[in-house]
């Protein structure tokens, strides 16, 4: 029986947590859930902190566990990377970090101080676990095991030559929160072969731009294969989400893609960070074995 971790390493979560883990467990985990101690005092404070820390790395570190599984996203997760003892953590095999949004600071440090794989896709501590077929999808990947495999449904936003096929690494997650981490070794070096694929949810349309213009001006964006966009999620509407996939497309060179099959939003279909992955014909397909 595979073992998964579900860990309070960020915001708290809904109550229907409890609901989710016991269906996790009905599936064929066995589920160890380490929830924050809100005696310990706010998880932003120098003890939350710690705390917060503790519960991560005591995770990543464990000789009893398959996976490791992020209860929900909100904010802190950056405030861990100083406290977390990298040599340690080198000396023990890979642990797939499962989820998005503010998580995505854990996953791109793990990638860039370790080389290890991620999984960006749905947490059990939002209700819309219970919602989302594609937390299903991810379930049954997780219990099947690596290899693991999938793919998303592509659209092309503008006329744009493209090879018959682009190949390469996925790197990405939650635009915003990748932004906050360039300049620091917690965001792996731009490559020659990388998909990336970013998304977000409250932030103005201004504020991606002057966050696309920092990756662009930080060589973030150099030797990038493709884009892939998803969903952009609490813009004033859809046609403004469209006017700013315009925008973002304007202001790089390589072909851009979106889906509205990951992001914030329904469905969130999973997607392997370190992954290989493959766009031709419309379907963005990866493969990760770890």
């Amino acid at each position: 029986m595979k073992v998964i971790h579900v860990i309070e390493v960020s915001g708290a979560p809904e109550p229907i947590i409890q609901q989710n883990i016991e269906r996790l467990g009905a599936a064929g985990f066995s589920v160890v859930y380490v929830p924050y101690d809100s005696h310990v005092g706010h998880r932003l404070e120098p003890q939350g902190i710690a705390q917060r820390a503790q519960i991560l790395s005591e995770s990543l570190l464990s000789g009893r566990v398959d996976y490791v599984m992020a209860a929900r996203g909100g904010y802190g997760a950056s405030d861990l990377l100083p406290h977390l003892d990298w040599t340690e953590l080198s000396k023990v095999s890979p642990r797939l970090l499962i989820g998005f949004s503010d998580i995505t600071a854990l996953q791109a440090a793990l990638k860039a101080r370790l080389n290890w794989p991620a999984l960006h896709g749905p947490m059990p501590g939002s209700p819309s676990w219970c919602e989302d077929a594609a937390a299903d999808e991810m379930v049954a990947m997780l219990l099947a095991g690596a290899p693991f495999s999938g793919e998303i449904v592509l659209e092309s936003p503008k006329d744009q030559a493209t090879p018959e096929i682009i190949t390469g690494e996925l790197f990405g997650g939650c635009l915003s929160v990748l932004t906050n981490l360039i300049g620091t070794p917690d965001l792996p070096a731009p490559g020659p072969e990388r998909i990336l694929f970013l998304e977000d949810i409250n932030e103005r349309p201004e504020r991606v731009l002057r966050c696309w213009n920092q990756w662009r001006e930080a060589g973030q964006l150099d030797g990038v294969r493709a884009v892939v966009l998803g969903r952009f999620l609490g813009l004033e509407s859809e046609t403004c989400e469209a006017w700013l996939v315009d925008r973002l497309c304007e202001r790089i060179e390589c072909p851009v893609f979106v889906s509205r099959e990951f992001g914030h939003g329904m469905p969130n279909r999973p997607i392997a960070i370190g992954g290989l992955a493959a766009i031709q014909q419309g379907r963005l397909r990866w493969h990760l074995d770890c």
